[in-house]
């Protein structure tokens, strides 16, 4: 080839190689502005929570709930119940080794406790009432809620979602149309007026479920600002407020935001130094004006 053909060949080379490598970088400045990655917290966040009580708990919190005039909390293996005003302990039993959630069925006024392969029922003062084992031998069950007529459990396992009867027969599996995808044990599950929450939190992603296990909707997109969600696995967990509105709990760095049902974000409520700083997924439930955060064995309740 005469050499001023290998020239141009070169350079034609070289040129092709440089757009694509500029194609490239462009590509992936626009995804990390369309996900939101570049914006940090705001140094300057004021909440609108104010720290009203901390009340210290003998262990670990693995999860906090709401019912009539208590406050129940559950450690590894025990159940305690505190009264709201005083935040004295009016009840504690022994539910189990490895319990990995409880829900409140306030209108019996039972106790659901969740383990890896099976749910337990207790009356509030701790008498086991009935059980059920899970539905898959390899099971991993994570969360639990209760909408009026069922019991809704997520299985990191098989990544899906279980559906009983209260009385523990087995209805349906649930999967989610993009599929579940969860990297850790974050796999939270929440119901409000019969509508199914669940975190899909490799997705960084809330998504709603009739009880009937038809997919409604999504919402969420990573990123480092208030508002998306970052990190391998969030949010982490999810409640409600009287009204509707979705709180996320997120780890890693922890903060807690809130939401319209829509996905619409409203604002942050608690930063990770207002929270206490770590790692680690801080509790949350909200009634009324007050907002109840456990972690680092305590209980923080402000109001809002």
């Amino acid at each position: 080839m005469p050499k001023h053909l290998r020239i141009l060949l070169n350079l034609s080379m070289l040129l092709l190689v440089a757009g694509f490598v500029g194609y490239m970088v462009v590509s992936v400045s626009s995804e990390t502005v369309e996900y939101g990655e570049a914006e940090a917290e705001p140094a300057d966040f004021v909440s609108p929570c104010t720290l009203e009580a901390t009340y210290a708990l003998p262990k670990g919190v693995r999860r906090l709930r709401l019912s009539g005039d208590r406050i129940y909390a559950a450690t590894s293996d025990s159940v305690f119940a505190f009264g709201k005003d005083s935040m004295a302990c009016i009840n504690r039993f022994y539910a189990g080794e490895n319990m990995a959630d409880i829900a409140i069925d306030s209108g019996k006024e039972e106790i659901y406790a969740l383990y890896s392969t099976e749910i337990k029922v207790f009356t509030r003062s701790g008498q086991l009432i009935r059980a059920w084992e899970s539905c898959s031998n390899n099971s991993l069950y994570a969360s639990i809620a209760l909408s009026d007529d069922y019991a809704f459990v997520t299985d990191t396992e098989n990544k899906n979602i279980c559906q009983y009867t209260k009385d523990g027969n087995f209805i349906r599996f649930i999967s989610s149309p993009r599929g579940f995808v969860i990297p850790s044990y974050s796999f939270d599950i929440e119901s409000f007026c019969n509508t199914i929450y669940c975190v899909n939190s490799g997705r960084h992603q809330v998504e709603s479920y009739a009880v009937d296990g038809k997919f409604i909707a999504s919402f969420g997109i990573p990123g480092s600002k208030p508002g998306t969600f970052s990190g391998c696995c969030n949010p982490a967990r999810i409640t409600f407020t009287d009204d509707g509105q979705l709180l996320t709990s997120e780890k890693g760095n922890p903060r807690i935001c809130l939401f319209e049902r829509s996905g619409r974000f409203v604002r942050m409520l608690l930063n990770s130094k207002m929270l206490g700083g770590g790692h680690d997924t801080y509790e949350v439930q909200v009634e009324n004006d007050k907002i109840y955060v456990a972690g680092r064995e305590e209980i923080n309740v402000y109001s809002y």
